[in-house]
Protein backbone atom coordinates (compact mmCIF):
# COMPACT_ATOMS: atom_id res chain seq x y z
CA UNK A 1 0.00 0.00 0.00
CA UNK A 2 1.26 3.25 -1.09
CA UNK A 3 0.87 6.56 0.89
CA UNK A 4 1.52 9.80 -0.72
CA UNK A 5 0.82 13.38 1.20
CA UNK A 6 0.60 16.01 -0.46
CA UNK A 7 0.10 19.83 0.87
CA UNK A 8 -1.78 22.90 -1.09
CA UNK A 9 -0.75 26.33 0.22
CA UNK A 10 0.69 24.44 3.11
CA UNK A 11 4.07 22.46 3.59
CA UNK A 12 3.47 19.22 5.62
CA UNK A 13 5.57 18.38 8.47
CA UNK A 14 7.75 15.09 9.04
CA UNK A 15 5.65 15.19 12.38
CA UNK A 16 2.57 15.50 10.11
CA UNK A 17 3.63 12.63 7.89
CA UNK A 18 4.68 10.30 10.86
CA UNK A 19 1.42 10.22 12.46
CA UNK A 20 -0.09 9.79 8.90
CA UNK A 21 1.63 7.00 8.37
CA UNK A 22 1.45 5.41 11.71
CA UNK A 23 -2.31 5.91 11.94
CA UNK A 24 -3.02 4.32 8.30
CA UNK A 25 -1.45 1.30 9.81
CA UNK A 26 -5.33 0.31 10.45
CA UNK A 27 -5.68 0.45 6.74
CA UNK A 28 -3.48 -2.67 6.22
CA UNK A 29 -5.93 -4.92 7.67
CA UNK A 30 -8.40 -3.97 5.00
CA UNK A 31 -6.23 -3.00 2.16
CA UNK A 32 -2.62 -4.58 3.02
CA UNK A 33 -2.82 -7.46 0.74
CA UNK A 34 -2.73 -5.38 -2.71
CA UNK A 35 -0.05 -4.09 -3.94
CA UNK A 36 -1.43 -1.38 -5.79
CA UNK A 37 -4.04 0.15 -3.34
CA UNK A 38 -2.87 3.69 -3.14
CA UNK A 39 -3.59 6.43 -0.37
CA UNK A 40 -3.51 9.81 -1.18
CA UNK A 41 -4.01 12.52 1.19
CA UNK A 42 -4.71 16.15 0.83
CA UNK A 43 -3.78 18.97 3.41
CA UNK A 44 -5.25 21.92 2.50
CA UNK A 45 -4.88 25.47 3.89
CA UNK A 46 -7.59 28.15 3.98
CA UNK A 47 -7.44 30.95 5.96
CA UNK A 48 -7.18 29.07 9.35
CA UNK A 49 -8.88 26.29 8.79
CA UNK A 50 -7.37 23.06 7.61
CA UNK A 51 -9.13 20.51 5.66
CA UNK A 52 -7.85 17.04 4.46
CA UNK A 53 -9.06 14.93 2.16
CA UNK A 54 -8.67 11.34 1.51
CA UNK A 55 -8.84 9.26 -1.51
CA UNK A 56 -8.07 5.06 -1.50
CA UNK A 57 -8.09 3.18 -4.35
CA UNK A 58 -8.80 -0.04 -4.25
CA UNK A 59 -9.24 -2.77 -6.93
CA UNK A 60 -11.71 -1.33 -8.53
CA UNK A 61 -13.59 0.80 -6.00
CA UNK A 62 -12.50 4.51 -5.07
CA UNK A 63 -13.10 5.85 -1.33
CA UNK A 64 -12.88 9.32 -0.24
CA UNK A 65 -13.55 10.85 2.74
CA UNK A 66 -12.91 15.10 3.85
CA UNK A 67 -12.69 17.06 7.53
CA UNK A 68 -12.18 20.29 8.60
CA UNK A 69 -11.14 21.66 11.24
CA UNK A 70 -8.13 23.75 13.30
CA UNK A 71 -5.92 21.28 13.42
CA UNK A 72 -4.73 18.93 10.45
CA UNK A 73 -3.70 16.44 13.30
CA UNK A 74 -7.35 16.42 13.97
CA UNK A 75 -8.50 15.65 11.14
CA UNK A 76 -6.56 12.30 10.29
CA UNK A 77 -8.59 11.58 12.87
CA UNK A 78 -12.09 11.86 12.00
CA UNK A 79 -10.88 11.32 8.33
CA UNK A 80 -9.99 7.51 8.50
CA UNK A 81 -13.20 6.29 10.40
CA UNK A 82 -15.08 8.15 7.54
CA UNK A 83 -13.72 6.00 5.34
CA UNK A 84 -13.36 2.77 6.86
CA UNK A 85 -16.80 3.18 6.95
CA UNK A 86 -17.27 3.67 3.92
CA UNK A 87 -15.40 0.13 3.17
CA UNK A 88 -17.90 -1.79 5.83
CA UNK A 89 -20.64 -0.64 4.02
CA UNK A 90 -19.37 -1.47 0.73
CA UNK A 91 -18.53 -4.82 1.98
CA UNK A 92 -21.96 -5.72 3.41
CA UNK A 93 -23.88 -4.58 0.07
CA UNK A 94 -21.66 -7.03 -2.08
CA UNK A 95 -21.54 -10.02 0.90
CA UNK A 96 -25.47 -10.31 1.38
CA UNK A 97 -27.13 -12.50 -0.08
CA UNK A 98 -30.68 -12.07 -2.55
CA UNK A 99 -33.86 -12.14 -0.65
CA UNK A 100 -35.88 -15.20 -1.04
CA UNK A 101 -35.24 -18.49 -0.06
CA UNK A 102 -33.09 -21.01 -2.08
CA UNK A 103 -35.22 -23.37 -4.64
CA UNK A 104 -34.62 -26.95 -3.36
CA UNK A 105 -35.25 -29.58 -5.63
CA UNK A 106 -35.49 -33.37 -4.83
CA UNK A 107 -33.58 -35.71 -6.73
CA UNK A 108 -36.25 -38.01 -8.05
CA UNK A 109 -35.47 -41.50 -7.83
CA UNK A 110 -34.66 -44.01 -11.02
CA UNK A 111 -36.59 -46.80 -11.83
CA UNK A 112 -35.04 -49.56 -12.97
Amino acid sequence: MKIEIFGKDYNVSDSLKAITEKKCAKLDRYFGDDENAAVKFIVTLEGDTYTTDMTVVYRSQTYRAEASSDSPFDNIDLVIPRLLGQHRKQKDIWGKSKRGSENVYEEEEAEE
